[in-house]
């Protein structure tokens, strides 16, 4: 079902007031998209590019009129056959695949305000059309034409970097979600959006571990948190585990040092797959806010 229909909405999601010294967008005021707090805002339009993978090829179905960009073909293509690749760990990528419940945005430069406000729009899109508990696996995908990833370390900075900017926008209409830690050295931490938590995947041309690298462009995938929690409750969450960390010794030998259990370690060391060092401390920051809770 393409977003445009999806009926289930997330207006539950509890609004706040926007902080002191934020730049305000234009009032959250509309019923035609109650879900979606930017999605009348001129320069998160300019930047959204909500694609959906059909039969034909990719769609723009949030604004049909629209023509997918030029390169878009191109991307999804070189995205298909790194996450189908033998050096890709994760099997659930296959399933999100073959089972097309995945959504792809395409935005210029990673780390910048343009960006987060894109995105953010999307990702209110994809909560909405992908509601939690509705498919086994689902992902957001973004991928960044720019810059150009010269390190690991590089690559970490700007993922902080857009990480921090979508906070910025989305603390000014959505509280962090409440069943994780917003602290990102935590235990408990998981990054939220629109009221939901997503566990983020950074893939980048820099990167160590085969099943971390691309050929050109850097992505930043989302994967609902509450996903994972549903395969713990039904005990299927240790098998996946153990298949994904089979194939990452297979393909590079040894298995990722940064893989943990949630729970154990802060996740936020996972996101960009650099080995950071048990000094590590993450760069983002929670703007605090009266409403949110640890």
């Amino acid at each position: 079902m393409s977003a445009a229909t999806q009926t289930t909405n997330r207006t539950d999601c509890p609004r706040i007031q926007p902080n002191p010294g934020f730049e305000v967008p234009p009032p959250w005021t509309t019923a035609v998209r109650p879900w979606n707090p930017l999605h009348d805002d001129a320069q998160a339009a300019s930047h959204s590019c909500y694609l959906v993978p059909e039969v034909g090829g990719l769609q723009r179905e949030l604004t049909p009129g629209r023509a997918c960009p030029a390169d878009a073909t191109a991307i999804h293509n070189r995205l298909v056959s790194k996450l189908m690749g033998a050096d890709f760990a994760c099997v659930a990528a296959r399933s999100v695949l073959n089972r097309k419940t995945y959504r792809l945005g395409i935005y210029d430069a990673l780390g910048t305000r343009e960006a987060a406000m894109g995105l953010c729009h999307d990702l209110y899109e994809f909560s909405h059309e992908f509601a939690s508990g509705s498919q086994p696996f689902t992902s957001f995908i973004a991928a960044f034409r720019g810059p150009q990833i010269l390190t690991e370390a590089h690559f970490e900075s700007l993922l902080w970097r857009q990480l921090q900017a979508m906070h910025t926008v989305d603390a000014q209409y959505f509280e962090w979600d409440q069943n994780v830690s917003k602290d990102p050295g935590s235990p408990k931490f998981s990054f939220s959006i629109g009221g939901r938590a997503f566990y983020v995947v950074g893939l980048n041309p820099s990167a160590s571990r085969m099943a971390r690298r691309t050929a050109s462009e850097a992505y930043l995938v989302f994967n609902g948190h509450d996903q994972f929690e549903t395969l713990r409750l039904n005990g299927k969450y240790t098998q996946l585990q153990k298949a994904i960390r089979a194939r990452d010794v297979a393909s590079q030998g040894t298995m990722n040092p940064m893989l943990d259990d949630f729970g154990t370690t802060s996740e936020a060391r996972q996101y960009s797959g650099r080995a950071v060092p048990t000094d590590w401390r993450c760069p983002f920051q929670h703007h605090a806010h009266e409403g949110d809770t640890a």
